[in-house]
């Protein structure tokens, strides 16, 4: 036998084959060979590739379930074939009739196996063929990026500048045995984290305060990263990180407010409560938000003010905030006071607060007059706004709020309510009407003093006695002030024209102080003269010299005669008043009657004139009173001794036989 084998199936059963025989010679001879072909029992034939090969089946994932392969193969007895998996699959079937390969599930080339490799039975009942199945599983673009991070939760510290990288997501592709491109990332939402679109790198993009809103109050940020194909498929995968924004100590304590002024009166006691300090640390944690007070620093205080041992906070007076205190003055009655708080975590940080206390004034001490007691003396010739003295009065509260002074009581007279007045500010006592000595000699001032407080003022008084001084400022007042007199022209030398008596008055003089004269233009001849001159209230109006018409010396028959009371007589031993001089003045009208003419009836008109007034300078212990007095002396007795050797010349001389007295028959009464 040689090429090709033969087959009982398939080659013819009987081959007749001639044989030539040739001998050296030449000679040949031929005979006929006849070979029969006997069949012999052959095990099945796969008439496919299996027959010289194994059998590679290739599934792309995600194919479902359904039949495979179909072999080719026959028995070249034909004998029915029968069909088995060696070793059994769950993953496949094969139908033992037909050989019909089958898959019973969807592969996953992610997930599950790459290949399956099972060895397929034929069996004609006597002969077996086994051949070898390889089942590969073929990867296609069908899965989700895969992301390989396990944990999802982050915790990152507030604060981190933008760029601070805080996770790193990375994704692969399940298919990327056969997947051409590569992945993109996004993130959303993007407030506080962007992500790198090619690495999937992620960073911070905005600050994150963990002690603001709304971080303080939901410290969890929840973001979606997605990883998409590119050139872009129809497959993504998301997944969701969450990051704990957690707190540091980044915040000091804050004092509100940061400077506080208070105002504290002078006289509040030690221990009082001065101020609060108010301070939050808005850290967010416990271990970062406590805090505690360390010092207390005043300049130039001498350990004026301390903490509070009871509570935290409260600042207390140690010390006196006596205004009137010199250590106190020195620095003004202000005081800086600066406090720290320091909180406990890591690092420490300070905040810092200041407190302003100014000391109010407090009106504790009411006006003192120094002395108490006034005694001033004032002539009752000043006038309105004349200065009577001056009170005074001191405060010692500081600073000064000044004095108001006013008159409580005392200085009225006549319906007047007042004739003093006081300068409300400098304490000036002054006139406003004139004060009369006649009417009232003194005065007795009850003075008040009010400081300038507002709510609460503190009020002293002193008593003040005025003195009025007397002066002579009252003129003479004379009754009667005027009138006139008919008088006959042989008139009696000495007679009191008509019994006329003159009385005068003054308020502030006594009657000794009188003296009178008559103006000499209105006395022609000194034909009229008062007796007594001076030294008295009444005097009389006397005939002094006779009229002589018949020898032509007298040609006036009415006169009108001023008649000047002083009462400035420097004679009189009483004491006297000083200052002015008063002067009164009286007109009386004297008509001269020729007796053997006429008989005139008169009457007396009331009239009086008042003429100015001007200063006495007397002075009883002046240096000319007793020259005065001593010239005044001889000339009196000089001019005694003429009046005595007159009168006795005259007496010698004189015809008695005319003093017999005569009757007038032109005389009657007034």
């Amino acid at each position: 036998t040689g090429n090709p084998i033969l087959d009982f199936e398939t080659a013819p059963n009987v081959f007749e084959l001639p044989i030539l025989a040739v001998d050296t010679t030449g000679d040949s001879n031929m005979q006929i060979l006849t070979v029969y072909l006997t069949d012999v029992d052959e095990p099945p034939v796969f008439l496919d590739n299996l027959n010289n090969q194994d059998l590679l089946i290739y599934i792309p994932e995600g194919t479902p379930p359904g039949p495979l392969y179909e072999p080719d193969v026959v028995d070249p007895e034909g004998k029915p074939l029968t069909f088995s998996l060696k070793p059994e699959n769950p993953a496949f079937s094969i139908n033992p009739g037909n050989g019909f390969i089958a898959s019973k599930q969807t592969f996953d080339y992610e997930t599950g196996n790459k290949s399956y490799t099972f060895s397929m039975l034929v069996t004609d009942g006597t002969h077996t063929v086994v051949k070898t199945v390889i089942v590969y599983i073929v990867n296609t673009n069908d899965a989700k990026p895969q992301f390989k991070i396990k944990n999802t939760f982050f915790t990152v510290p507030e604060e981190l500048p933008p760029g601070q990288v805080v996770a790193n997501i990375t994704a692969e592709d399940p298919d990327s045995f056969n997947y051409v491109g590569y992945l993109l990332y996004s993130l959303s939402p993007t407030q506080y984290f962007a992500i790198n679109k090619y690495s999937g790198v992620i960073t911070v993009a905005m600050r994150m305060d963990r002690d603001a809103q709304p971080l303080r109050d939901s410290p969890l940020i929840t973001v979606l990263v997605t990883a998409r194909y590119s050139p872009p498929g129809v497959h993504t995968n998301s997944i969701t990180l969450t990051f704990n924004v957690t707190d540091i100590n980044d915040n000091p304590p804050d004092c509100n407010p940061a400077a506080q002024r208070q105002e504290v009166p002078e006289t509040e006691v030690k221990g009082a409560l001065i101020a609060t300090v108010t301070c939050t640390d808005i850290d967010v944690d416990p271990a970062n938000n406590q805090f505690k007070f360390t010092n207390l620093s005043c300049l130039r205080c001498n350990q004026m003010f301390a903490w509070s041992t009871k509570e935290l906070g409260n600042i207390v007076l140690t010390g006196s905030l006596d205004i009137e205190d010199p250590n106190n003055f020195y620095v003004g009655n202000e005081y800086s006071i600066s406090v720290v708080a320091e909180d406990l975590g890591n690092p420490q940080m300070k905040g810092t607060a200041y407190i302003y206390v100014t000391t109010t004034p407090v009106n504790e001490y009411p006006p003192v007059f120094h002395p108490s007691l006034y005694v001033f003396n004032v002539s009752e010739i000043e006038g309105p706004s004349a200065t009577v003295g001056v009170v005074n009065a001191t405060d010692e509260d500081f600073p000064s709020i000044g004095i108001t002074y006013s008159i409580a009581a005392g200085g009225s007279t006549l319906g007047l309510s007042n004739i003093f007045w006081i300068d409300p500010n400098k304490g000036i006592i002054k006139l406003l009407v004139r004060p009369d000595y006649e009417v009232k000699q003194r005065y007795d001032l009850l003075i008040e003093a009010v400081d300038g407080d507002p709510i609460k003022p503190l009020t002293s008084t002193a008593t003040v006695i005025i003195n009025i001084i007397e002066v002579n400022d009252e003129p003479p007042v004379c009754q009667p002030n005027g009138t006139t007199l008919i008088i006959p022209s042989d008139l009696r030398l000495g007679t009191n024209i008509r019994d006329f008596i003159l009385t005068c008055t003054d308020l502030d003089s006594p009657p000794s102080s009188f003296r009178y004269a008559m103006k000499g233009v209105s006395n022609v001849n000194n034909h009229f003269v008062f007796s007594p001159t001076s030294g008295t209230n009444i005097t009389r109006l006397i005939l002094k010299e006779p009229f002589d018409y018949s020898g032509g010396l007298d040609k006036t028959w009415n006169y009108k005669l001023t008649v000047l009371i002083f009462d400035d007589n420097l004679l009189v031993g009483a004491r006297q008043p000083k200052g002015l001089v008063g002067t009164g003045t009286i007109i009386i009208n004297i008509q001269v009657v020729n007796p053997s003419l006429t008989t005139v009836s008169t009457t007396t008109p009331p009239s009086i004139t008042y003429i100015t007034k001007k200063e006495n300078v007397y002075s009883s212990t002046a240096w000319y009173v007793p020259f005065i007095i001593a010239l005044g002396s001889m000339i009196l007795l000089g001019l005694l001794g003429y009046l005595l050797y007159q009168l006795g010349k005259y007496l010698s001389t004189k015809d008695c036989s005319c003093c017999v007295p005569r009757v007038n028959k032109y005389k009657e009464s007034l």
